[in-house]
């Protein structure tokens, strides 16, 4: 969408300065107008289908007669309150001053008040948000029963008093040595990862309709005659 803005100014150098900064600030050239001169029905045609009031268009249109440039422009949205600052830093005018002005000069007497009449733009501005995945690893202790194969090595000692025969001897006497292996099993832990879940994050872009609410004011001027009796008056005797 496109917001419409408009500006007055007494020269033509500085309205093409304003133009020139207009076209900086990102609003297209071709959708800057710069009306002066005669421009009259035109200007005010051009400044209703823009949608302001006839009776505001009619006052920038005698603005213009008075010597007045006035610069009409599309800007979009996003770009609108960048191109109302740069308007504001010259030397921006109202319909008023500079018909008051042009009277004042031709040594009128001028008293005005201003019908005042509030719109409202609605524009837009991105904000950010969204969800975040956060994986957190927690510990917990596991209790799971094995059971072990142990085998143990007995002892026996038996008392004995056979008479042992003169070979029998011989060989009870040599050394030897005797080995009884025994196995037994110990707990061995391993430990494997299973996926138990996934969670995806899916962005999906979609549009909403919102209807904005504002209040606006204006104002209108209402002319009242005024008379008051004159002080120290003599009334008519018979």
């Amino acid at each position: 969408m496109a917001t419409s803005i408009i500006g007055l100014f007494e020269s033509t150098d500085l309205a093409d300065q304003v133009r020139g900064e207009l076209v900086k600030a990102g609003v297209r050239k071709d959708s800057v107008a710069i009306f002066s001169g005669k421009a009259g029905n035109d200007l005010i045609q051009e400044l209703v289908e823009r949608g302001y009031q006839e009776d505001r268009a009619r006052q920038y249109a005698e603005a213009v007669k008075k010597g007045g440039i006035v610069i009409a422009a599309e800007a979009d949205d996003d770009k609108a309150d960048q191109a109302v600052e740069v308007m504001n830093r010259f030397d921006l005018k109202t319909p008023e001053e500079l018909i008051e002005r042009a009277g004042q000069s031709r040594g009128e007497e001028v008293e005005t008040a201003q019908a005042v009449e509030e719109t409202v733009n609605v524009g837009k501005e991105q904000v950010t948000g969204g969800k975040r995945l956060v994986t957190n690893v927690t510990e917990r202790e596991v209790e799971k029963p094995v059971t072990l194969r142990e085998e143990t090595v007995e002892v026996e000692r038996n008392g004995d008093s056979r008479r042992l025969s003169p070979e029998e001897a011989d060989q009870a006497f040599e050394e030897k040595t005797v080995d009884v292996t025994t196995t037994s099993e110990r707990p061995v832990v391993s430990k494997e990862a299973h996926v138990t879940e996934e969670v995806a994050l899916r962005k999906q872009a979609g549009e909403r309709q919102e209807t904005v609410r504002e209040t606006v004011r204006s104002s209108d001027v209402a002319v009242e005659n005024t008379s008051q009796r004159a002080k120290g008056g003599k009334g008519k005797q018979s």
